[in-house]
């Protein structure tokens, strides 16, 4: 097993494990390192544990200089190469990435998915329907008024847990969950998203400024990922028409595969506790 920067031992995550009810062996915890040197230790973990066990590991990241994540992969899939398009990734990546201001480049990525969306709608009462949706000001005279509590979010819903591989409890060598797309580029990967006419892309940084962004306004962490998809734990979710509005319109315009339209979005998912993501 490649040896750990901060000292944390297949030991010392077996005994926190047990020490909270979560038996493992020792031999089925495993670690891996990336070719930029990201440091990845994951052991299996079952369905109905799998929101209990991140919560404990969350709780310690401070100590344990890693920050975990509930996966498909396990430590050597996460670490894997990631596409050429992406990059190289690892501690260079993310210090470019943060090097931006977070909600600068999710407004940038909005204003460009915008723009493509009305290009490819030619009718002008289409243009005009969109516009309702996709400008927050008029799609927060759309929704319910502020909430007073935020739904409940199952953050597994939608997954067919039956036929679901086993999953992994990955602690990766990062201090929040929004350096992962830079650290660990591919993770998750949109090689379907393209703006036009601007032939703009969504990249590792992209992912970290939205995650970051999210994190300070709405408390959201990074719960489950994969190179397809990604599902969130949302502590404070916008529950105000005008900040909800503006949400559902940056999740439209960060991942809009599989989402309702935009009114029952804001009204629905965004003011919840777990947001999903999905790229096809």
């Amino acid at each position: 097993m490649p040896k750990d920067p901060h000292g944390l031992t297949a030991d010392d995550v077996c005994a926190l494990m047990r020490a909270h009810s979560f038996g493992i062996p020792p031999g089925q915890v495993r670690a891996a390192v990336s070719a930029h040197g990201v440091h990845v230790m994951g052991f299996p973990v079952r369905h109905p544990d799998a929101l209990a066990v991140w919560q404990l590991w969350l709780d310690r990241r401070d100590v344990t200089g890693r920050y975990p994540v509930v996966t498909p992969l396990d430590p050597d899939g996460l670490v894997s190469d990631p596409p050429r398009r992406l990059g190289a990734g690892g501690r260079e990546a993310l210090a470019a990435a943060l090097a931006r201001d977070p909600d600068a480049v999710v407004e940038e990525v909005v204003v460009a998915a915008v723009r493509d969306t009305l290009a490819k709608t030619a009718d002008e009462e289409d243009v005009e329907e969109w516009l309702d949706e996709l400008l927050p000001e008029r799609l927060a005279d759309a929704l319910k008024e502020a909430a007073a509590t935020p739904q409940e979010g199952d953050i597994w819903e939608g997954m067919h847990l039956g036929n679901a591989p086993k999953l992994w409890l990955c602690l990766v060598e990062a201090k929040q969950g929004h350096e992962i797309p830079a650290l660990l580029p591919g993770h998750p990967d949109a090689p379907n998203w393209w703006s036009e006419p601007t032939g703009r892309r969504l990249l590792p940084a992209d992912h970290v400024a939205f995650l970051l962004s999210w994190h300070e306004r709405f408390g959201a962490d990074l719960f489950f990922l994969n190179g397809s998809s990604m599902r969130l734990v949302v502590r404070r979710p916008p529950l105000a028409p005008a900040t909800a509005a503006r949400a559902a319109v940056e999740r439209f315009a960060y991942c809009s595969d599989g989402l309702p339209d935009l009114p029952v979005l804001g009204d629905g998912e965004v003011r919840s506790t777990a947001w999903r993501f999905w790229w096809d």
